[in-house]
């Protein structure tokens, strides 16, 4: 069933570490277990635990030395990984998405790359692994490094091997939205031993004797956070069964219509974090107001457009708020507006459905826009 479930395993590993003594991870032992079994998980050498998945991405970007000059390859969808380059005083590049996966374009990828491009982000969106092979290869021809944001994405898989496992770092978000909520945290895998020392600087900023020895950030989780987090990654491969489950529901529901497109991709299995499709009624005579308008009449709690605009459209971006677009090493400052066409038209037209939910919730609401899709057809 896809459902929080925080019960008696959580309570015995908390009592464990309230019976340590030990609330911090630098000499307490469940972060450090935590680390190990997560990595495990997902088929890499290493995992470096931290406060957030913003964190693990700000500390990629800068593991991939990013700075004030340089700039990250970003995928338009999502505002998160711009918003990490932002914060390393690089800027971000944007790469157009295919139209129906709202995944990042391998084929635009290569003409994005220049001679300040230290690394690529890459969004698995709403739990749907981007096209891994192509783009690392790419990247990796270039010298570039590639993080992997997996935010939605804990468990999925592409070609047989689970995100997070094919770039040079994963990403993922244990945000109280997310399959796996911890209330927040993230955690950053990798199986590059000197990538793993350089995050691990990130995330606990190491003095001696009070000393810094480098701009290094403070990122560290805590014990308390650790354990629930061994609690709930037992609990995770059920849990993401129920997501399945749900989403299945919702396919069911669209099966036969030609006008709103499943998120789907050959070799790629989803975890979704939700549900997508893309609206594609205005070549068969039905406008998107239209589709609106009937889902609001049945309640349904189906949401359309997510944001409504690329993540270069966002005021962050759009109105220069960043330091790093002074920067005079950042200059002259990239032109935005135009430059994915595709994620431009698409965006607006993404049909979302939240999965965590009962198994009846999720019937019901499916139903409901079984019933509008009849409705619009003139079944």
């Amino acid at each position: 069933m896809a459902r929080r479930d925080y019960g008696e395993r959580e309570l015995e590993l908390l009592a464990e570490v309230l019976g340590s003594g030990e609330l911090c991870s630098i000499d307490g032992e469940f972060t450090h277990k935590f680390e190990e079994a997560f990595a495990r998980t997902i088929g890499t050498k290493y995992a470096v635990a931290m406060n957030s998945a913003m964190s693990v991405l700000h500390a990629s970007v800068m593991c991939a030395g990013a700075g004030a000059g340089s700039e990250v390859i970003c995928d338009p969808v999502f505002v998160f990984g711009a918003q990490a380059v932002l914060y390393a005083n690089a800027v971000p590049r944007f790469v157009d998405i295919v139209p129906d996966t709202h995944e990042m374009d391998p084929d635009k990828l290569e003409a994005a790359i220049n001679e300040r491009t230290k690394a690529v982000i890459v969004t698995h969106a709403w739990g749907l692994p981007a096209e891994m092979d192509r783009i690392v290869e790419i990247a990796h021809r270039r010298g570039l490094i590639v993080i992997e944001d997996c935010a939605h994405a804990i468990l999925a898989t592409y070609k047989g091997r689970h995100t997070g496992s094919w770039g040079d770092i994963g990403s993922f978000s244990f945000q109280g939205s997310k399959q796996m909520a911890l209330g927040d945290g993230g955690m950053a895998t990798t199986t590059s031993e000197e990538l793993a020392k350089q995050l691990d600087l990130h995330a606990g900023a190491p003095t001696f004797h009070c000393v810094a020895y480098g701009l290094h950030y403070n990122y560290r989780m805590n014990e308390i956070t650790s354990a629930v987090g061994l609690a709930q990654l037992e609990k995770l491969p059920e849990l993401l069964e129920g997501l399945r489950i749900n989403a299945s529901h919702y396919d069911q529901a669209v099966s036969g219509c030609k006008w709103l497109k499943l998120q789907a991709a050959p070799d790629a299995t989803s975890t979704y974090h939700l549900w997508a499709a893309t609206f594609k009624g205005e070549d068969h005579g039905i406008t998107l107001d239209e589709f609106k308008k009937a889902l609001k009449q049945v309640d349904s709690c189906l949401s359309v457009g997510y944001t409504e605009m690329p993540a270069y459209e966002h005021p962050v971006i759009k109105d220069r708020l960043a330091h790093a677009f002074q920067c005079q090493y950042n200059q002259p400052p990239i032109n935005y507006p135009g430059c994915c066409p595709v994620a431009e038209r698409t965006i607006p037209n993404i049909v979302l459905a939240y999965t965590m939910q009962t198994e009846e919730k999720a019937k019901e609401e499916a139903e409901k826009l079984h019933r509008v899709i009849a409705r619009l057809e003139g079944r």
